[in-house]
């Protein structure tokens, strides 16, 4: 919806561009606090079915939460809006939290080794991590095209910043939908070991 609203360009512009917009201001915090608390509901919904997830894993899953909720209560800074210490906040935060959802992947791996459900995981981890290191460099192209680097301002057209962390963001909700997917086929396959003794005469 943001991006047929405002006049940002979604290959060339970051997310955290839209908290300053002529159309649609307020909607990037809302969509990404919307994000941050399904994120914790999936986390209870993979708790609950009893998936099993290291410590490592739950604190990795949990970081992420929390850094897209301080992301969204924190503004990024830009020259025509200074906000220096809200736009250290938001820089970390979404540090944290793009960083930590491949841990998240990562850590899964080993408790569900042997199962159908890591197959998933380990085909999103060949998704998700190339998208997060392809973001992760053409961020950097644009850090020093910014710094006046003169070569590197090829680079951040033939690798748009825009268009990677969109692919890192719809990279990260399918892994969100496949730790749903685990949670409701460990929960059904709980539910039928649970049933089948009920059943024996």
């Amino acid at each position: 919806m943001l991006h047929l609203v405002s006049s940002r360009d979604p290959f060339y512009d970051t997310l955290s561009s839209y908290t300053i917009t002529d159309h649609g201001e307020g909607m990037l915090g809302a969509s990404v606090l919307s994000l941050s608390v399904g994120s914790v509901a999936v986390f209870g919904a993979l708790a609950s079915a009893g998936v099993p997830m290291t410590r490592s894993t739950r604190l990795l899953l949990a970081l992420w939460a929390l850094g897209l909720g301080a992301a969204a209560l924190f503004p990024a800074s830009y020259p025509e809006s200074p906000r220096p210490v809200s736009g250290e906040i938001h820089l970390y935060s979404c540090l944290i939290a793009f960083a930590s959802l491949p841990g998240v992947a990562i850590g899964m791996l080993d408790p569900l080794r042997g199962t159908a459900e890591r197959a998933l995981v380990v085909r999103w981890l060949r998704l998700g991590l190339g998208s997060v290191v392809l973001f992760g460099v053409s961020y950097l192209f644009v850090r020093l095209d910014e710094a006046g680097i003169a070569p590197f301002h090829v680079f951040t057209e033939v690798l748009p910043v825009g268009l990677t962390q969109r692919l890192t963001l719809v990279a990260d909700v399918v892994l969100l939908l496949v730790l749903v997917r685990i949670a409701v086929r460990t929960e059904s396959t709980r539910a039928e070991l649970a049933v089948s003794p009920a059943l024996r005469p």
